[in-house]
C-alpha cells in the first residue's frame, strides 16, 4: 500500500475516533444536564406540595435561635435568607431594617412569604432558585440566614457572599435527628460539622441540641 494512502486511512480513522469520542462526551453532558433539570423539577414539585395551602406550616414567628439572639442584628444592611420557605425569618429581619432577599425553590412558599411581608407591613424581595446549584455574589450581604436546610456546596458560597463583618445565622438538623426521623444521613450535620465548616469565621454562639423529637445544631458567626 502506498504510504500516502496509508496516511490518509490513518487520518480518517483518527478523525472517526475523535468524532465518536466527542459524541460520547456530548451525550454524557446532555444526560447530566437533563438529570439535573429533572431533579430540580422534582425538588420544586415536592416543596410546592408541602407548602400548598393557606396555613403557614412553620408558623409566622421567626425561629427561636434568630429571635433570641437579635442583639447581633443591630447594623442593618442587606440580608439573604437561604431556603426562606414561607418567609418567617425574612420578615423578622426586614422588621429590623434589613433589605432582605428570600431564596427558595418553591414558588408557592415565596408567594406566602410575600403575603406575610405585606401582612407585617415590611418589604422583602423573593428569588426563585434551585438552591442545590446556586452561586452567590461575592461580598454582597451583611447578614445570611439559613435554617433547616443543608447543601454542603453552599458553605463556600455563604462564606464568599458575606461582607467583612457580616453575620451568619445557621441552624439545621444534626445526626442525632436520625433517631427520631426517616431522614437520610446526608441530610443532617455530623457533630461539630458547622464549627469545622466555618472555622475561619469568628464563632459568636454555637450549640448542639438533642431533645426528642428534635436534634439540631445552631451557629452564629461573623466574617472577619
Amino acid at each position: 500500500m502506498p504510504m500516502s494512502r496509508f496516511c490518509l486511512i490513518a487520518e480518517n480513522t483518527g478523525q472517526h475516533q475523535l468524532v465518536i469520542s466527542l459524541t460520547r462526551i456530548y451525550n454524557y453532558i446532555i444526560r447530566k444536564l437533563l438529570l439535573k433539570v429533572y431533579m430540580s423539577f422534582k425538588d420544586k414539585e415536592k416543596w410546592d406540595t408541602k407548602y400548598d395551602g393557606d396555613s403557614y406550616i412553620t408558623g409566622k414567628e421567626p425561629c427561636e435561635w434568630l429571635k433570641s439572639h437579635a442583639e447581633f442584628l443591630i447594623q442593618g444592611g442587606k440580608a439573604l435568607d437561604i431556603a426562606a420557605g414561607e418567609g418567617r425569618n425574612s420578615v423578622f429581619a426586614a422588621s429590623l431594617g434589613y433589605e432582605v432577599v428570600s431564596m427558595d425553590i418553591s414558588e408557592i412558599a415565596l408567594k406566602k412569604a410575600q403575603r406575610l411581608a405585606n401582612e407585617k407591613n415590611v418589604t422583602i424581595t423573593t428569588l426563585f432558585t434551585d438552591l442545590d446549584n446556586s452561586s452567590l455574589p461575592e461580598n454582597e450581604y451583611d447578614l445570611v440566614l439559613c435554617f433547616n436546610f443543608l447543601e454542603r456546596k453552599l458553605f463556600q458560597e455563604i462564606r464568599k457572599t458575606l461582607k467583612s463583618g457580616g453575620i451568619l445565622f445557621y441552624e439545621t438538623f444534626s445526626v442525632d435527628y436520625l433517631k427520631y426521623s426517616s431522614f437520610k444521613k446526608e441530610w443532617v450535620l455530623e457533630h461539630n460539622e458547622l464549627l469545622k465548616a466555618f472555622n475561619d469565621l469568628r464563632i459568636l454562639r454555637y450549640q448542639e441540641v438533642d431533645e426528642e423529637p428534635k436534634a439540631f445544631a445552631s451557629l452564629i458567626a461573623q466574617k472577619l
